[in-house]
């Protein structure tokens, strides 16, 4: 018997790989969501950036307290300082502008440190010689609905069984709204002669203000 020679293998033996440079490094594949997301953070930051940079240049010089004025007291330009505050803020506020306006005016109201005076906040003196301050709590119904700023002109009705008896009066401070949602309560002018009477109506619920024409 003959031998059966063995067909020769036709596989090329393997080449080994190339090593690599030291120098060369190898680039690592980058995850589309990983992407994605550095993509959106950018975004983000950008919008971001721009929000705080229109808010900051929104910004309003306006009036504050730089100290405590009583009521009765004068206004000076060390008790006034100028702020800059958020276009946006919702607060009734007196641009930096009417500062000088307010420089020797006396207060109506007490004026705390911080706070935003106003141009009704102040005016002359609310008490000259001879006149007193009253303050009334009035529920709706005894009081005019319309706004009654400082210095209207009004009358105070009593509301007794002894016969009309009425004081002539004038606002010295806005009527503000109650907690109950359903009195005011405001301070009004009167002579020294009728602030025990206006007093005494006030304190029985038994007087009603009306608001009349300035004589003169």
């Amino acid at each position: 018997m003959h031998n059966q020679k063995r067909p020769e293998s036709t596989t090329e033996p393997a080449v080994p790989a190339a090593p690599r440079p030291d120098g060369v490094q190898l680039r690592a594949r980058r995850s589309p969501k990983l992407i994605a997301l550095g993509v959106l953070l950018v975004m983000v930051g950008g919008i971001g950036a721009a929000a705080l940079f229109t808010s900051n240049a929104d910004q309003q010089p306006v009036v504050v307290m730089a100290a405590d004025v009583l009521r009765g007291q004068t206004l000076t330009r060390e008790s006034l300082a100028v702020v800059e505050v958020p276009g946006s803020l919702n607060v009734e506020k007196l641009g930096a502008e009417g500062l000088d306006s307010l420089v020797g005016q006396v207060a109506r109201t007490d004026l705390p440190e911080g706070a935003f005076p106003l141009a009704r906040h102040v005016g002359t003196d609310p008490l000259p010689a001879g006149q007193s301050l009253v303050g009334l709590r009035l529920p709706l119904g005894k009081l005019p609905t319309t706004d009654l700023p400082p210095d209207t002109t009004v009358r105070l009705v009593g509301l007794t069984d002894e016969g009309a008896t009425t004081v002539d009066a004038v606002v010295a401070s806005r009527p503000v709204l109650l907690d109950d949602g359903v009195s005011y309560s405001l301070d009004v002018q009167v002579a020294d002669a009728d602030a025990d009477l206006a007093a005494r109506l006030s304190a029985g619920d038994q007087v009603a203000l009306i608001a009349v024409t300035r004589e003169g």
